[in-house]
């Protein structure tokens, strides 16, 4: 009897002890892929840094030749008492496509904040990766908890269909939850890396058949389930993956005792055209309207064109009616690259649940635009919100943060007009922001039958370019590093005496290199040319403070 008992801990444990030895082998010769949220960078005086490893995205990517985009915001890896420290979770929208830069969300809260509180060490952590969904966030969350955060703000949801692992992504495991968050798991391990890419070897297709993302567009080689309609399984399956995924990360903040802002996610309604609308009935809305056919009606609630084209014709006549149908097209579009208004009811029910503060985006952003139809005039395509869309966020979540009091002392309080006066973004990256944004909507899906071809950047400039426009076409092409791009730029708008244009690339240059004081002297020197006296100290007294910082003992 004990020899069987023997017996069977040796054929249970044999197996184990070899993964292990297998494991730290593989570790040993640094083999696989290191999956760690921060990497650490030495600064000026010998501080030590965190900023987000860029190569995270391939856990999530993996057989792809996608690299997806994040922030560099590099923040203390020792935090101090003086230190207000924030971190985003999200995607796209947090990563502040296409504009990126200043124009974040997150960046824009930064520099707000920082000028409110100028004693503080303010921290914002932009952990947004282009095209991922909840279970990247779940996946990240507990290595934000370890860095010892004051609050979390999470801005999330349009893609839960085709981010990343998404129950209609090409990245997809499968569409168990459960299945995916182990997958996760295992990722970490060396031995289950060898595994997988020695399987994916043997499995590997044709690579003349695939498409890469240089050959049309990241949405279409993202999405693999391009119809999924409303309230089928797949479209359900969405909902239920986000729901699960968001509550054990506010279960797991929770926990911790650490804040957490939701907020709901806003779209295009008005000018953005449903991608894929089922096309069984093909009927001319706008004449049977006209000549009161009330089925009508009842097909629009069917099909996405139809309610669209029916939302545009009531736009002078019927705001309310209007309002309803371009929603319920975006509802109807089988394409789901906006969120569902399910997304928003479980974002809006677990606030509730874990008595969680929100900022409702959607309700925000409607109350600025005629008639409360969210379209061009804050979003720059179907989910990405342009410039001052980026700016109406983060004054919501500016706001929202004085009135929970997590920050004492609001005696330098920045107002709305004041703080838009201020947004430092260059000429130089909007306009590349718009050209990315003038070229997608000339790619898939918003013209299914470019699918494959990549429109010209030259086509959209002018004859006789500006000097702005020749470094965004520039910058597009990645002729010139962005870095080298905005220091001939400085330095030409500060010979120019144009000393605005060169504070606003000074403050840009700052998001980037937080830790160097020579930007700030440069952003404090330009205030100075535009005698504005107390922003210029402001700015020197933080080149001050970095130069004095020194290394914290381990």
């Amino acid at each position: 009897m004990k020899k069987k008992t023997i017996f069977k801990i040796i054929a249970v444990g044999l197996p184990l002890f070899l993964i292990l030895l297998l494991e730290l082998i593989l570790r040993l010769f640094g083999y696989g892929d290191n999956y760690h949220l921060f990497n650490k960078v030495i600064g000026e005086n010998g501080v030590e840094y965190l900023v987000v490893n860029s190569n995270l995205s391939k856990k999530y990517f993996k057989d792809t030749d996608f690299k997806a985009d994040n922030q560099s915001d590099l923040f203390l890896r020792h935090k101090t008492d003086s230190t207000f420290r924030v971190f985003v979770q999200g995607a796209s929208t947090v990563v502040g496509y296409p504009f990126y830069r200043g124009a974040s969300f997150p960046r824009l809260l930064k520099h707000r904040l920082s000028r409110t509180f100028p004693e503080m060490n303010i921290e914002v952590v932009n952990t947004g990766i282009t095209a991922v969904n909840s279970y990247t966030l779940w996946d990240v969350t507990d290595k934000i908890i370890d860095q010892k955060p004051d609050l979390v703000i999470i801005y999330a949801g349009h893609n839960e269909y085709y981010g990343a692992l998404g129950v209609g992504s090409s990245a997809s495991v499968g569409s168990h939850p459960a299945l995916v968050r182990s997958y996760l798991k295992l990722k970490n391990l060396r031995f289950f890396q060898l595994l997988e890419n020695g399987i994916m070897g043997l499995m590997k297709s044709d690579p003349t058949n695939k498409k890469s993302v240089a050959e049309t567009t990241l949405m279409e080689v993202m999405a693999k389930e391009q119809e999924i309609p409303l309230n089928s399984e797949a479209f359900n399956a969405g909902v239920s993956q986000f729901e699960g995924n968001l509550k054990r990360i506010l279960d797991k903040y929770k926990r911790q005792g650490i804040p957490v802002i939701l907020s709901t996610l806003v779209s295009n309604e008005k000018d953005v055209k449903p991608f894929i609308s089922d096309d069984l009935d093909k009927v001319n809305y706008v004449e049977s309207i006209e000549k009161n056919k009330p089925e009508v009606r009842e097909l629009a609630q069917k099909n996405a064109d139809g309610a669209y084209t029916l939302g545009h014709y009531y736009l002078e006549k019927e705001p309310d009616s209007a309002k309803k149908y371009l929603h319920l097209a975006k509802e109807l579009d089988l394409l789901r690259f906006r969120a569902p208004e399910q997304i928003n009811d479980v974002i809006t029910e677990l606030a509730q649940d874990h008595n969680l503060p929100l900022v409702d985006m959607k309700n925000i952003f409607e109350s600025k635009v005629p008639n409360g139809i969210l379209g061009d005039e804050l979003v720059a395509e179907h989910v990405h919100p342009n410039v001052e869309g980026y700016f109406v966020m983060a004054d919501a979540f500016y706001e929202k943060i004085k009135d929970l009091k997590l920050l004492e002392d609001w005696d330098n309080y920045i107002s709305y007009e004041e703080a838009f006066d201020d947004i430092p973004m260059t000429q130089i990256d909007s306009i590349k922001g718009k050209l990315v944004v003038d070229i997608l909507k000339k790619s898939w899906p918003y013209d299914l039958g470019m699918s494959g071809k990549k429109p010209d950047s030259h086509t959209y400039v002018t004859q006789n370019p500006t000097y702005e426009e020749e470094k965004a076409i520039s910058l597009y092409t990645h002729q010139e590093p962005w870095q080298y791009v905005m220091t001939q730029a400085y330095n030409k708008y500060k010979e120019d005496g144009d000393y605005k244009n060169a504070l606003k690339v000074a403050q840009t240059l700052i998001f980037e290199f937080p830790e160097q004081y020579k930007v700030y002297e440069m952003a404090g020197e330009m205030c100075r040319k535009l005698q504005d006296e107390a922003y210029a100290d402001y700015y020197f007294a933080k080149s001050r403070y970095l130069k004095n910082m020194k290394a914290s003992p381990e």
